[in-house]
C-alpha cells in the first residue's frame, strides 16, 4: 500500500486486520445506503465459513463489553463514506458514542444520520457489524460519558479525563442498531485478545 510510510514496518497481520475492517465497512457502509430498510437474515439462512459461525447475543454482549475500538461511518456532503475510529458504551441494545459538535461525524450525522458500526478483534476473526440511523442527544450527556471513558480508562483516570472533557460542547450519538451482524472463530477462547 503506497499510502504507508516506508521507513515504518508495518506486520503484515497489522495490514491485514487494517485492510478487512476497511473493507467491512464499507461493504456494510455501502449496503445501508443502497437498502436502509434491508432485513437481517434468519439464523437458519445464515452459513459457516472456515470455522467462523454468528454469535450468540450472550458472545455479542461479552464481546462489547471488552475495551475495544469501533470504527464509524457516516457521509459526507458529497456522498463519500467518513470512517472515523471512536470509543463506545453497549447496554445491550443501544451504542453511545461521546462526540463534540465540532466533529464531522456530529455535522454528518445531524444532515444524514445513517451510520454503520464494526467492532473487530485486532486479528479479525471476531466482528459485530451495527447498522441502522443515530439520533443525537444533546441533553444529560455526562453519566453516559461517564461510563464510556471509565470503561477504556478505569476510574481513577476516568474521572479526571471526564472533568476535562465538560469543558467541551459534547454530544452523544445514539445507534440502535436496525441490523447487526456478530461472528467470530470457533471455539472463542476468551482468555486470548
Amino acid at each position: 500500500m503506497t499510502f504507508l510510510h516506508p521507513q515504518v514496518p508495518c506486520p503484515r497481520r497489522q495490514l491485514r486486520s487494517f485492510t478487512l475492517h476497511l473493507f467491512l465497512c464499507m461493504t456494510f457502509f455501502l449496503s445501508v445506503v443502497s437498502s436502509a430498510n434491508a432485513v437481517e437474515p434468519k439464523p437458519a439462512q445464515r452459513k459457516r465459513h472456515g470455522g467462523i459461525k454468528p454469535f450468540t447475543t450472550e458472545q455479542i454482549n461479552d464481546f462489547l463489553s471488552e475495551r475495544r475500538n469501533a470504527t464509524i461511518a457516516t457521509l459526507n456532503k458529497n456522498g463519500a463514506p467518513q470512517l472515523t475510529p471512536v470509543v463506545f458504551y453497549w447496554d445491550g441494545s443501544t451504542f453511545y458514542i461521546s462526540v463534540t459538535k465540532e466533529t464531522i461525524k456530529y455535522k454528518n450525522l445531524k444532515r444524514d444520520p445513517r451510520i454503520s458500526l464494526v467492532v473487530d478483534d485486532v486479528l479479525g476473526h471476531h466482528c459485530v457489524i451495527a447498522t441502522g440511523k443515530a439520533t443525537i442527544q444533546e441533553e444529560d450527556v455526562w453519566p453516559m460519558t461517564e461510563k464510556i471513558m471509565y470503561k477504556y480508562y478505569g476510574p481513577e483516570e476516568g474521572a479526571p479525563y471526564v472533568e476535562q472533557l465538560k469543558k467541551q460542547n459534547r454530544v452523544l450519538i445514539v445507534l440502535k442498531p436496525t441490523k447487526m451482524q456478530a461472528w467470530g472463530s470457533v471455539p472463542r477462547d476468551p482468555s486470548k485478545p
